[in-house]
């Protein structure tokens, strides 16, 4: 499940930002949302991709978690 999200996620940086499956990868692995996706007690991987991604967005636009 896990997995299938990040497989979204990824594409959606790449399409949104104009980027290569390499940059889209590192910015996603390095950010928090990463972290908390992979962190089973927050329980954020029941989320949509969608929802997930909002989260992302704005960490990367303001450099912090909403």
């Amino acid at each position: 499940m896990k997995e299938a999200l990040s497989v979204e996620l990824v594409t959606m940086l790449m399409e949104e930002w104009h980027c290569d499956m390499e940059q889209a990868l590192e910015m996603f692995y390095n950010s928090d949302t990463f972290d908390r996706l992979s962190n089973s007690s927050t329980g954020l991987y029941y989320q949509s991709a969608g929802y997930i991604y909002d989260y992302l967005h704005n960490e990367l636009v303001s450099g912090k978690m909403a």
